[in-house]
């Protein structure tokens, strides 16, 4: 008898009738971690909207009311709503761009085009403000000293200079941020697009734009919209970028006005903090409710037939321009910040001058020896990345695993509570966390242990994405064969699906452990001067001015993960069994 998708836990009709049935062990682990992933997304935003509008047990609307009616309210909103919308759409049209450039043009940058959407996560977002306010600062960046040597440009000429602490290098950063997510999303969609329709276009009279603005993009709206909605919650979450740029900009963002409550207010303005979490998970829910209502309405382009396969659009004279801007923006969100990085950072001071006699170590060595706050931070983020994308992408593999060969409800269920958290902002979840787990009758607060279960909620979809894919690739045949030959569950996940998902849970496995050990969000609410992270140690660097010291931890970091991303990679390849 041939077993179906659905008898993954391979029990026979007369034994799923007999009293003496039992279920799997898989299905009772796979139940669990859904059930304790729901509790984690449930509980905490239950309780912090109960702390909201419940006083003493009691329903009472004062706390909310009291935070809509400060004055800072509406600078925080506006300012917020201004960079997310702007940098949305600012971050869609370069991204969607650039993967169209790469994926169906003849203007592919090759090997350099395939780590074109790899290359900026290598490099965290508190890495790539720091090393833009390294370029852009007004008196001493990079830049302003390039251009203060320019003698039509410089103190003799236009006196020209660049402020990254503006409402312009605000967007520029929060855009090259959103840029590689959107990149993601919309070339996968582009390498499905038929190539047919666009050489159609062409042959009818249409011009390259009109072909890319009337055929291409509107045949892949949906991806547009979900790679946007996905770049506008990161947007409501983000407080790296915010914190080192908005706030030398003077410019009141909704995630570092929250973090301020919490931290620099004595007593602590939970109650603000948490209506100011709720608003950010209205705009998201909204923009989720939008999303949904566009990708429903069927106003977009089906496509079917022909994949891509190798038939790229000649762009003729625009090809080598077209290139340049692809250069120009891996140079803008890998190259040039972090350069400006490690220069600085063997500077013994932070100068626009570069003196290569006083380069020294001594900033390496006391993040790593000397100073106990950044060495400890760098440890307890390298541990908790390494357990936390091990964590994450096991549970993520179960799942995944289970939810593939089961198309009941409660896999489906299952499979959309894995990946909730991606359209709740990391903040709402910190807060959230905060509110239940810091205090009675946990007393979590400042551990480590909050920290992690925080890390993997907010960053398992990221995991669950990535693993979706390769598990699918698994055909029937090879569950039926070991199944048949006595494997149970186990073994079978074991000896044939691991082998054969190696390079997709690598690659889940790569994103997770950068994003922990780059994040700011939650470690800005929810680390403490006991359990100090990366996060939460450049807050207190960045505050109290050691620039060169900032600047060799983020280097620190960002080559401590693409050295530990280069290892699983290699290792996955080499073991895989289709490496």
């Amino acid at each position: 008898m041939t077993a179906s998708p659905d008898d993954f836990n391979r029990t026979s009709p007369n034994e799923a009738r007999s009293p003496g049935w039992r279920i799997r062990p898989y299905s009772v682990v796979a139940g669990a971690l859904v059930f304790t992933i729901l509790l984690l997304i449930v509980v905490p935003i239950g309780r912090m909207i109960a702390r909201a509008f419940t006083v003493d047990g009691h329903f009472d609307f004062s706390p909310a009311i009291e935070t809509l009616q400060q004055g800072w309210l509406p600078d925080v909103l506006f300012s917020t709503l201004v960079v997310v919308i702007v940098s949305t759409l600012l971050s869609l049209v370069i991204g969607a761009c650039l993967a169209w450039l790469n994926e169906r043009t003849d203007a592919n940058l090759g090997l350099a085009g395939a780590i074109l959407p790899i290359l900026p996560f290598l490099i965290p977002g508190v890495a790539l403000a720091i090393g833009w306010a390294l370029i852009g600062a007004p008196r001493v960046g990079f830049l302003n000293g390039i251009l203060a040597s320019m003698p039509l440009i410089g103190r003799d000429g236009l006196n020209f200079t660049v402020n990254i602490y503006s409402w312009t290098g605000l967007l520029w950063i929060y855009t090259l941020h959103g840029v590689p997510l959107i990149y993601l999303v919309v070339s996968a969609a582009l390498r499905n697009l038929d190539p047919s329709l666009e050489e159609a276009s062409l042959m009818n009279g249409a011009g390259l734009w009109r072909t890319l603005r009337k055929v291409s993009f509107p045949a892949i709206r949906p991806a547009l919209l979900s790679a946007s909605l996905l770049v506008a919650i990161s947007g409501f979450a983000l407080y790296s970028l915010p914190a080192i740029v908005a706030t030398g900009a003077r410019i009141d963002m909704l995630s570092v006005h929250a973090v301020r409550l919490l931290r620099n207010t004595y007593p602590p303005r939970l109650d603000q903090a948490i209506v100011l979490g709720l608003m950010a998970l209205l705009f998201v829910g909204s923009l989720w409710c939008l999303q949904r209502y566009f990708a429903s309405s069927g106003r977009f382009v089906s496509i079917g037939g022909r994949a891509a396969g190798e038939r790229r659009l000649s762009l003729g004279a625009w090809r080598i321009p077209a290139r340049i801007v692809m250069v120009f923006y891996l140079l803008c969100a890998s190259v040039i910040p972090l350069l400006a990085l490690i220069i600085v950072a063997f500077q013994p001071f932070w100068s626009p001058r570069i003196q290569t006699a006083l380069l020294t170590l001594d900033n390496f060595k006391a993040i790593l020896f000397a100073n106990r706050l950044t060495s400890e931070a760098f440890k307890n983020s390298l541990q908790l990345a390494l357990v936390g994308a091990t964590l994450a992408t096991a549970i993520a593999l179960i799942v995944s695993i289970y939810t593939a060969r089961n198309h009941t409800w409660f896999a489906r269920v299952a499979d959309g509570l894995v990946k909730a958290p991606s359209t709740i902002s990391a903040l709402v979840i910190s807060i959230g966390f905060l509110v239940t787990f810091a205090g009675p009758p946990f007393y979590l607060g400042g551990t480590l242990i909050i920290l992690l279960l925080a890390f993997i909620v907010i960053y398992l979809p990221s995991a669950s994405i990535a693993i979706d894919s390769a598990v699918a690739q698994v055909g029937d045949d090879l569950w039926e064969a070991s199944q048949i030959s006595g494997a149970g569950d186990g073994r079978t996940v074991r000896k044939i699906v691991v082998p054969l998902t190696l390079l997709g849970l690598a690659a889940g496995w790569a994103i997770v452990f950068v994003h922990i050990m780059g994040d700011l969000s939650a470690s800005a609410l929810l680390a403490g001067v006991g359990s100090p992270v990366i996060g939460y140690a450049m807050l207190e660097v960045w505050e109290n001015g050691s620039y060169s010291l900032l600047a060799a931890f983020a280097t620190l970091m960002c080559f401590a993960i693409t050295a530990v991303v280069a290892c699983v990679i290699g290792l996955a390849r080499r073991f895989s069994r289709f490496g």
